[in-house]
């Protein structure tokens, strides 16, 4: 009798060390698949050695460090990016991808709390006085836009009698302003701070764009609506971001300004 109870306790232990040594091992090779697109700078961006970097790259390293998960990147394209979550070949999706607009809102997706806004603004040198004002600019004000056909289209609607000039890239038209082409850029708050920090445009400002409401994008993390525990752990990993400046330092270090929380 004595020796089976000691045999029970034994396969006891040997089955509580089993279970524990599982978990461990399985807490240590946590591995989260994320979809990229690779070639939208800032947020991530593919060198010639196929190494990625970028603001989503930062802070997607960044929410993984928290969960004390490993990443393996998967470069998608854009437009396939949606399809293969669907298809479950990534867990995640992290793009500049507009998930305020109800018309992106899939009932098999689901989404984290925002981790970027954005908007239209306007670039200017500092000392370059150009008047602006809820009516739009002087007549004959040049602007500068990347092809980008929503802004041209806001730009034709809003600011009657400028002179416009379209750039092949949001580069390019910062360059233009550079080399006084025209006198203000008009495109998105990220591709704005973007290329100011990039060629440390010390003397450029970035202003919003008065009555352009519409235009603004929340981008979130995009998953199965079957992931809601990841979701929810996610949501809690920004929040930390957010809580301990940990998001602030990544904004900072690719738009040199503070990132702003906003309530939605």
């Amino acid at each position: 009798m004595r020796k089976r109870t000691i045999n029970i306790i034994i396969i006891m232990y040997v089955i509580l060390f089993t279970v524990t040594a599982i978990s461990y091992v399985g807490a240590r090779n946590k591995t989260l698949h994320v979809g990229v697109d690779g070639y939208c700078a800032p947020f991530s961006i593919t060198n010639s050695h196929g190494e990625l970097s970028g603001y989503n790259i930062d802070v997607i390293k960044a929410i993984a460090r928290t969960l004390e998960y490993k990443i393996e990147f998967r470069i998608i394209p854009f437009t396939a990016l949606e399809k293969d979550l669907k298809r479950r070949i990534v867990d995640v999706v992290i793009a500049p991808m507009d998930s305020g607009n109800e018309k992106n809102i899939h009932p098999d997706i689901i989404y984290t709390n925002p981790y970027y806004f954005n908007n239209l603004t306007l670039l200017k040198k500092n000392d370059k006085d150009i008047p602006y004002t809820e009516k739009g600019f002087g007549k004959g004000t040049k602007i500068c836009l990347p092809n980008k056909p929503y802004i041209l289209d806001y730009v034709r609607a809003h600011f009657i009698g400028t002179i416009i000039k379209i750039y092949n890239g949001s580069k390019y038209a910062v360059d233009a302003i550079y080399k006084n082409e025209c006198d203000v850029v008009i495109d998105t708050k990220s591709s704005n701070e973007y290329y100011r920090t990039k060629h440390r445009l010390n003397k450029m400002e970035v202003k919003p764009i008065y009555n352009a409401v519409e235009y603004d994008h929340i981008y979130k993390i995009a998953m199965n609506a079957n992931k809601r525990n990841l979701k929810e752990r996610i949501n809690k990993a920004i929040e930390h971001l957010i809580q301990t400046g940990e998001l602030n330092r990544i904004h900072e270090k690719w738009f040199s300004s503070e990132y702003q929380v906003k309530k939605i």
